[in-house]
């Protein structure tokens, strides 16, 4: 299916995805690439803690959409730690998890083989750089889902990847992104530019990966989920170290004393364990194959 690039909105001629990509390399990616030299290495070093900060999340919730659809086949685009992929693979045919990231696909892998789950193939590539035939060919045919979560913020050409997902489908796609901090917190901005050492940048949101699917011709559904997740530790110092990962160089004293401050009303204690629970808001933004 041809799909042309639509910018022009009455007499303004705004570029959605540049807009997109250009915020979130302000937002947090130039960080990330500063410190560990790319995208793909960040994620190598924070895979075994973004494992342990999803243990304990209603991410999945995601889920039993996808099952209402009863698909056979599925592709996880940015798949991770298998978060979707493991999951799903107990109840469809296939699963092929297009992850860039090794250190993320070893985990998603040895979890694979802890459960006996031997129907996920992996592709160790960006999704840009994938093409339509290798991705139909693990499948032998187009796929009934398609799942990308959370992996947006990290892919460069958006129409060509939207583009690609509607060749490779034939039923429904669905993009899970971030739609906002926790609305009960309102001291995350206060205590930012104080842990970061710089000003919290403005970080966009679902609504322009609306616009830059409204350019292709693709009208998708929007639907708000609440997000949340736990993460235990020992101590607060445990707590206060998980912040390094984040962060250039090593934490300085006026930054551990910025997020003892900040976590000190949130850090609750479970048991023996001490946790801190995160909400923040998720758009589901989806359409069907055409």
């Amino acid at each position: 299916m041809e799909m042309n690039v639509k910018k022009k909105i009455g007499d303004l001629d705004i570029e959605w995805s540049k807009l997109w990509q250009d915020g979130i390399m302000d937002a947090w990616s130039h960080q990330y690439i500063k410190k560990y030299g790319s995208i793909t290495a960040a994620w190598d070093h924070k895979a075994a803690e973004y494992t342990k900060s999803m243990e304990h999340s209603n991410r999945t919730q995601l889920i039993e959409k996808i099952e209402e659809h009863s698909p056979e086949t599925v592709l996880d685009v940015g798949a991770g730690t298998g978060i979707f992929a493991l999951p799903l693979a107990k109840s469809v045919k296939r699963v092929v998890a297009v992850e860039p990231s090794p250190g993320m696909l070893d985990i998603l892998k040895n979890k694979a083989e802890a459960n006996n789950l031997t129907n996920i193939e992996c592709i160790n590539k960006k999704w840009e750089d994938t093409t339509i035939n290798e991705v139909i060919a693990l499948n032998k045919g187009k796929y009934d889902l398609i799942i990308c979560s959370h992996a947006l913020y990290y892919i460069t050409d958006l129409h060509d990847s939207f583009r690609k997902m509607n060749e490779v489908s034939k039923g429904f796609i669905y993009l899970l992104i971030g739609a906002g901090h926790d609305t009960d917190d309102s001291s995350y901005s206060k205590y930012y530019e104080r842990i970061y050492e710089r000003p919290e940048p403005t970080f966009p949101d679902y609504s322009f990966l609306y616009m830059t699917l409204r350019e292709l011709d693709i009208d998708p559904n929007i639907e708000m989920l609440e997000a949340y997740a736990k993460r235990y530790v020992q101590n607060m110092d445990e707590a206060i170290d998980l912040w390094k990962e984040d962060i250039d160089g090593e934490l300085t004293e006026a930054q551990r004393d910025a997020i003892r401050d900040y976590l000190s009303d949130k850090i609750k204690k479970e048991g023996e364990s001490l946790y801190w629970e995160w909400r923040s808001k998720d758009a589901l933004i989806s359409w069907r194959a055409e």
